[in-house]
């Protein structure tokens, strides 16, 4: 469900830059700024990454307990909402060479951004599927914030910006019974015999 909503995000970025600046390829990937394999480091250069820096409750949402609605003498229960409020960076990593160049998309994707502050279905009727509605919110964080985060990232810093992402995901169990392929090259995933 993360991985689904910043790919959605990247898409609607890619398509906004694409169509304003005439590109053909995508400028905009999911990618954490930092790199240990050396031989990937350039793969993301002169790109604009998008990457999670914090997940937590959303503090704004509605108190929703599980809950019991009676019908006719019988319960159904139904499943929580899950909402969640989601720190994600929108980075500038261009060279030296590139810089106005990655200046100008930071620019163009903060007007996308406050043109765009909501994703719902009746807008957006191509949002991921267990997704309810996407919200940015542009944070605004203190240097001494910047810094601890480009640190803990073990990054130096890239012109960025950071949005707290808001998403609502209707029914959390579903996400329980989500498939999908993993990308791991290696794997030390060993399932549990009970």
């Amino acid at each position: 469900m993360l991985d689904s909503c910043l790919k959605y995000l990247c898409e609607r970025m890619n398509q906004s830059i694409n169509a304003t600046f005439e590109l053909s390829d995508n400028l905009i990937v999911v990618a954490c700024p930092s790199n240990n394999n050396k031989e990937d480091v350039n793969s993301n250069e002169n790109k604009v990454l998008i990457f999670i820096s914090g997940i937590e409750k959303d503090p704004f949402s509605k108190n929703s307990n599980r809950g019991a609605y009676p019908t006719q003498q019988k319960t159904a229960m139904t499943s929580k909402p899950l909402y969640l409020a989601i720190s994600v960076v929108v980075a500038a990593n261009f060279t030296a060479t590139n810089y106005s160049d990655g200046l100008k998309i930071l620019s163009h994707l903060l007007a996308f951004c406050n043109r765009n502050p909501l994703f719902t279905r009746q807008n957006s009727p191509d949002l991921p599927e267990f997704v309810e509605q996407i919200g940015l919110e542009m944070e605004t964080l203190s240097e001494g914030e910047l810094s601890h985060m480009w640190s803990m990232l073990g990054s130096n810093y890239l012109p960025s910006c950071v949005y707290q992402v808001r998403i609502v995901i209707p029914d959390s169990d579903t996400l329980l019974r989500q498939a999908g392929q993993l990308n791991l090259v290696k794997s030390n995933l060993v399932k549990e015999d009970k």
